[in-house]
């Protein structure tokens, strides 16, 4: 696994955290570590700092990162509505421009 430049990866995250390596044919098996953040997904990654300072993606199922201790995500992580909240905001504001409109030209109120 190749690393990247240490400037390609934000620090969207203060880097707090550190995992190990588990996996048995990873060439850092066995050593930390730091987490520099999340990639989110069906299949998500942590980018982490490798000892010589630069950034790579490394699939979670490799570390000890799923078998720590349940950590809590931060505010900007939590969704803050699902699909069908999003669903309901629209027809509120499908109603709401409805009215402002007011009711169609030849109809009686």
């Amino acid at each position: 696994m190749l690393g990247s430049s240490q400037h390609t990866t934000p620090l969207s995250q203060p880097p707090s955290e550190s995992v190990t390596i588990t996996h048995p044919h990873h060439p850092l098996a066995g050593q930390q570590v730091e987490v520099i953040r999340i990639r989110r997904g069906p299949d998500p990654d942590l980018i982490v700092r490798l000892p010589d300072r630069t950034h790579t993606a490394i699939a979670m199922s490799w570390t000890d990162y799923a078998t720590a201790p349940p950590r809590e995500l931060p505010v900007s992580t939590i969704p803050l509505l699902d699909l069908e909240g999003l669903r309901q905001v629209v027809q509120v504001l499908d109603r709401l421009r409805a009215e402002r409109r007011g009711p169609p030209a030849g109809s009686s109120s």
